[in-house]
């Protein structure tokens, strides 16, 4: 029997092609989890559910209805829900002596929000207990310069999951963040084409390589599945091959 058979798992930000969101409900539904994937891009998530038999919900992380409305419809689907993953977020890159609040909005209302209201109706989806697992960034604690606003975010989401993880404790949902390090998604592309980026990160890495969407995907399902991970609360699991340690290379 596959791990998660009979579980049902929430993935908003799986409208990409290759990032965490698309990975993650692909390995949860291989591991026979009932999937529904959310997004703004609608179109990208009914290819994606029509390829893992799951639904798909367009969902604007910036507007708390659509949040509720997606734990509403997943729970009608398939009676509850047991695991949710919030893996939606904007990378900024402005130094903070170039910083307007224009710029800094946007992302606080993704990474910061957006992510407390997932929590909120995620948990009260998860009538016989689960999992929440928001995806993090190794910068929430290594600091780089011009990440000061996508930084503090997922700091500020890192440090929630702590009291949500105190708050629902008698309702037994789990709350646990992966902080990732700099893996190839749809959204650093880019960076994966200036080789002295990725020379001095596997410079600053002890496991000597870069980190992959299936490295992720494995993360995520051990945080989600309780069989594995039942006892792991409130904690930020590095995902980033020893750089945690050390500090973000300088170009």
């Amino acid at each position: 029997m596959t791990t998660l058979a009979g579980k049902t798992a929430v993935v908003l930000g799986a409208s990409g092609t290759a990032n965490f969101g698309s990975e993650i409900a692909r390995r949860f539904a291989a591991e026979g989890a009932n999937i529904v994937v959310a997004a703004r891009r609608k179109e990208p998530l009914d290819q994606l559910a029509s390829e893992l038999g799951g639904t798909s919900v367009a969902c604007d992380v910036t507007r708390e209805g659509d949040i509720e409305n997606l734990f509403k419809v997943a729970s009608s689907t398939y009676g509850q829900v047991d695991i949710a993953v919030f893996s939606a977020g904007i990378h900024s890159g402005v130094l903070i002596a170039e910083l307007t609040a224009e710029d800094i909005r946007p992302t606080l209302d993704v990474s910061l929000v957006g992510a407390l209201l997932f929590f909120r109706y995620a948990a009260a989806a998860m009538t016989e207990g689960g999992s929440v697992v928001t995806i993090s960034s190794l910068t929430a604690r290594i600091p780089g310069p011009g990440l000061a606003a996508y930084s503090a975010a997922r700091a500020g989401i890192d440090y929630a999951i702590k009291v949500a993880a105190v708050e629902y404790g008698d309702q037994n949902v789990r709350f646990n963040s992966i902080a990732a390090g700099l893996i190839q998604t749809d959204m650093t592309e880019a960076f994966f084409s200036m080789q002295p980026v990725i020379q001095g990160h596997m410079d600053a890495t002890p496991c000597g390589r870069m980190g992959t969407l299936d490295d992720m995907a494995e993360a995520a399902l051990f945080l989600a599945d309780g069989q594995r991970s039942g006892y792991i609360n409130g904690q930020v699991l590095d995902l980033a091959g020893g750089q945690q340690n050390g500090s973000l290379p300088r170009y």
